[in-house]
């Protein structure tokens, strides 16, 4: 491994937002140690023109891949076989990342040797707002920062809250172990890469960094309520995904805590999507 660090960058038509989502990265400190991997999937704007011209000024940091239009899944299944980090993590183009607590992320990495490193992110509303999101429990924070633990130990604990991918850096050759793919031609995706690695990883570590800055402002976020009122074909064929991924899985290899925890979040899943239909369905049907 070249890199510490690879991030895989999503981006579709992404042309006005993409500057920022790298600049933030691309800073002193963390040149030498990140590769920002930029994955154009079929840009239709100028966002190929930008990525390429930020490899031009950053040849040793930046990695452009160009393919056709696959949506979110093929991006990462396009990364991840030629990433160059030893750590591997997603930032989507129209969010980005605290610069410095890049830097203090880069810088704990350095020493550790864990599967997953979990961190803060924070989640910027269309009000102005800003929300710090930690992995707590109704506000206690169970687990000692910079500790690397047995994870079915942390498993114990039950639910982990928000458990999303905005959090999650992984151990690269974990997923290339286990033949990691993400789905493709369908949106939301991006929760087989917080739920298959689990299968399979052994150590967590806990970081106090505010890294990834998650916003929800921007219009056409696949997040928004009306988004996800039109996608819910899309959030179907994904939770069959992950059923299929546990049938097929050798759960014998699994510990009980494993397969409790795992059953949680596939219930937390069915929850969502439930929720989302229920308030689209119409209300002269009550």
């Amino acid at each position: 491994m070249n890199k510490l660090l690879s991030i895989i960058i999503p981006t579709y038509n992404m042309e006005a937002l993409l500057p920022h989502c790298l600049d933030s990265i691309l800073v002193d400190g963390a040149l030498e140690r990140v590769e920002a991997m930029v994955v154009n999937d079929g840009s239709k704007d100028g966002s190929l023109a930008v990525a390429n011209s930020y490899k031009e000024r950053f040849p040793n940091s930046v990695t452009v891949i160009d393919k056709p239009n696959g949506n979110y899944g093929s991006t990462i299944n396009a990364a991840l076989p030629v990433a160059q980090g030893k750590y591997i993590r997603i930032l989507d183009s129209d969010d980005w990342v605290r610069s410095d607590s890049l830097i203090r992320f880069l810088d704990a990495l350095e020493s550790l040797e864990t599967d997953m490193a979990i961190t803060h992110f924070t989640i910027l509303h269309d009000d102005g707002s800003k929300e710090l999101t930690k992995y707590n429990d109704y506000g206690r924070e169970p687990f000692d920062y910079g500790k690397t633990y047995q994870l079915d130990d942390i498993l114990k604990q039950g639910y982990i809250k928000y458990f999303l991918m905005h959090g999650l850096t992984y151990r690269t050759q974990l997923l290339r172990d286990m033949g990691y793919r993400q789905t493709e031609g369908i949106s939301y995706t991006d929760t087989e890469w917080c739920c298959y690695p689990v299968f399979k990883a052994q150590t967590v570590t806990f970081l106090d960094i505010d890294l990834y800055q998650y916003n929800m402002a921007r219009e056409g976020q696949t997040m928004d309520p009306k988004v996800i009122s039109r996608s819910l074909t899309q959030m179907e064929k994904m939770i069959r995904q992950l059923i299929g991924f546990f049938e097929s899985f050798d759960t014998s290899s699994l510990s009980d805590t494993r397969l409790a925890f795992l059953r949680r979040y596939y219930a937390n899943r069915l929850r969502f999507l439930y929720r989302c239909h229920l308030v689209n369905t119409p209300h002269d049907l009550f």
